[in-house]
């Protein structure tokens, strides 16, 4: 399934093999004035919550996760933890050591105060699909927490492709990888249909809305290397895809487009996991009329396809 070598600079810059805990962790360019640095150097246990902080947690978590009205309440409760500044956790979570942000990440303050609320249906969805092993491509990573999950749960049965092209999300999943001695490869670029480079423009509030070639200030932009789904599962050896999570802000027609255009049927994902609510390219039009998906299930945010025809 994957190459034996480590890096693939003439294909996928910055490929970063993680295991057992080893090697220093460098983020390669500055946060931005649009993202807030996290300490990745500090041993986990550092942050830990103490005092009013670990009662609030542990009040959140408590909550049932079976009506909207409680995460509205969770929202409520965990208020006195963002009033002042942006500032990191170390929290365990389904036996993981994780460090995550209070705010200005989505994924990470709902992983943090309403774990039971995170894409708990969608993350089961996907290890039941990947039980009998195979590669998992987890596009649009953020700070990879499907794919902590997902190693976590299958327990090195599966391998694990995380994309994530912001140096400082991923200064924050290689931390997490680790302090758990997972196996995780980390891709660091954006994908789209062509290769070279593009603008990543930065959410000045978000840093999950982070998004490839979006029109606006300059001044909240870097640069990235970008690269096609289909280049990169060359460059990995990946000869097929057992499951695909996708989540980069609109950018998937262009992604899946190219991929599915290019490359044989063979290696074309049997389990998807997709954000619906960006789906101004009838992205999901595309993959049922074109792919061969059928959708499965629907939750709050995503859809989750499975491919009928072999």
């Amino acid at each position: 399934m994957r190459s034996s070598g480590l890096h693939y600079p003439e294909v996928i810059p910055d490929c970063n093999r993680l295991r057992d805990c080893r090697g220093v962790i460098r983020c390669r360019t500055p946060p931005g004035k649009y993202m807030k640095a996290i300490d990745i150097t500090s041993p986990w246990g550092t942050y830990r919550p103490k005092g009013p902080a670990a009662l609030i947690l542990s009040l959140c978590r408590r909550l049932p996760a079976n009506s909207r009205f409680y995460y509205s309440l969770i929202k409520t409760l965990r208020g006195p933890l963002r009033k002042f500044g942006v500032r990191p956790y170390d929290v365990v979570i389904e036996n993981l050591r994780l460090r995550l942000m209070n705010r200005g990440n989505y994924c990470e303050t709902t992983a943090l105060f309403a774990p039971q609320f995170y894409d708990r249906e969608e993350i089961a969805w996907l290890c039941a699909e990947l039980s009998e092993g195979g590669a998992f491509m987890d596009i649009g990573g953020n700070v990879g927490l499907y794919s902590l999950f997902v190693a976590r749960r299958l327990d090195g049965k599966v391998d694990i492709f995380t994309v994530e092209p912001h140096p400082e999300l991923n200064g924050r999943m290689m931390f997490n990888v680790r302090e758990n001695g997972l196996s995780i490869n980390l891709v660091s670029v954006a994908l789209s249909d062509y290769e070279g480079e593009g603008a990543l423009a930065l959410s000045s509030h978000q840093d999950g809305q982070n998004a490839l070639n979006r029109s606006g200030d300059a001044r909240m932009s870097i640069k990235v290397k970008v690269t096609t789904l289909s280049t990169l599962c060359r460059g990995m050896n990946i000869s097929g895809i057992r499951a695909l999570k996708i989540d980069v802000e609109g950018h998937e027609y262009p992604i899946l487009k190219h991929f599915f255009s290019n490359t044989e049927k063979t290696i074309w994902p049997q389990a998807i996991v997709i954000e619906h609510v960006h789906d101004k390219d009838n992205v999901i039009n595309y993959l049922l009329d074109h792919g061969g998906y059928r959708i499965e299930g629907r939750t709050r945010r995503n859809l989750l396809l499975k491919r009928m025809i072999s």
